[in-house]
């Protein structure tokens, strides 16, 4: 066996892992948006309250 060719177990594997890993990636956009939200947030009150 080449070091290319992997059994058809590994290779369920890591297509499971990349499949999770891509679901996880997903919901890192909803998290940057409130990030960015709260980030806004706290520049809108320094602004407001602080100058």
């Amino acid at each position: 066996m080449s070091p290319v060719e992997l059994s058809a177990a590994l290779r369920d594997e890591l297509q499971n892992e990349i499949d999770e890993n891509r679901r996880s990636e997903r919901r890192l956009i909803p998290y940057a948006g409130v990030a960015l939200i709260v980030i806004a947030a706290i520049v809108a009150v320094r602004v407001v309250f602080f100058s």
